[in-house]
């Protein structure tokens, strides 16, 4: 009875150790990243030292990107991580100024012990780092759906929609050099992360004006404590073409780079 309710434990990928803390028992391993760096490498190590690690995500990157089997225990984690800006590390590739540009960086992270979901699918632990750079842990049996900030679906959504007005835009790669640091302003300053009011953000910044959120009506609703969201992807899709053309010629060149 004891050894059969030890293999339904490990199945479902959660052990409590010797000392009461879990363990997680062949997981899988994804990274999420919504800063605006490239990422060279990720590991992820428990204090006993076990590891779990991917490589190799772009900005806003990360679903599908999955590494497995790995066993971790306890609730404190330590991140190390490595990676730099993308147009940077193209540049210096092959001049022997490669290891210049990039950074190297270590995060700490507690995970409280949570519940494994239920399911028949791996259990995949993720790690989701945010444009501030702080990190969080979470438990999943999904590989798909899990992205909380919707980086690269803004990309492509913005390329394929609206690739006519991308002055200064040769394609899609000069494009998301740029448009994951602006998710980042977007983010801190604003805490944009539904994917509505991502498509909006990005729609203003690079085919209207870059400085659209100093226009007073805009920024009452990006600065709205009790912003819902969506609230501001509707707000601007309500915007008559006069107002787009006011917002266009009052402000900033749109698409600005130097973000």
């Amino acid at each position: 009875m004891r050894k059969g309710l030890i293999g339904v434990l490990l199945w479902l990928g959660l052990l409590a150790g010797c000392n009461g803390e879990p363990t997680y028992h062949g997981v899988s391993f994804i990274t999420y990243n919504y800063t605006p760096w490239n990422l060279e490498s990720v590991q992820l190590r428990d204090a006993s030292g076990n590891t779990a690690g991917s490589g190799a995500i772009p900005a806003g990157g990360g679903e599908g990107r999955v590494a497995c089997c790995y066993t971790l225990s306890g609730t404190n984690f330590t991140v190390t991580w490595s990676g730099g800006d993308a147009a940077l590390m193209r540049k210096h590739m092959f001049d022997g100024k490669y290891e210049d540009v990039i950074f190297k960086k270590e995060t700490a992270l507690q995970f409280s012990p949570a519940k494994v979901p239920e399911g028949e699918g791996s259990l995949i632990l993720e790690l989701h780092i945010y444009p501030d750079e702080h990190m969080e842990l979470a438990l999943s049996r999904k590989l798909l759906g899990q992205v909380r900030i919707p980086i690269v679906d803004t990309l492509r959504w913005l390329y394929e929609n609206h690739r006519d007005q991308l002055a200064g835009y040769k394609n899609i790669h000069e494009l998301a050099d740029v448009l994951p640091k602006v998710a980042k302003q977007g983010w801190v300053q604003y805490r944009i992360e539904d994917a509505e009011d991502m498509r909006a953000y990005m729609y203003l910044y690079f085919t209207v004006a870059s400085n659209f959120d100093k226009d007073a009506q805009l920024a009452a609703i990006l600065k709205d404590p009790n912003r819902t969201p969506g609230a501001f992807g509707r707000a601007v899709a309500s915007l008559s073409k006069e107002k787009l053309a006011q917002l266009k010629a009052s402000g900033s060149p749109p698409g600005d780079k130097n973000v």
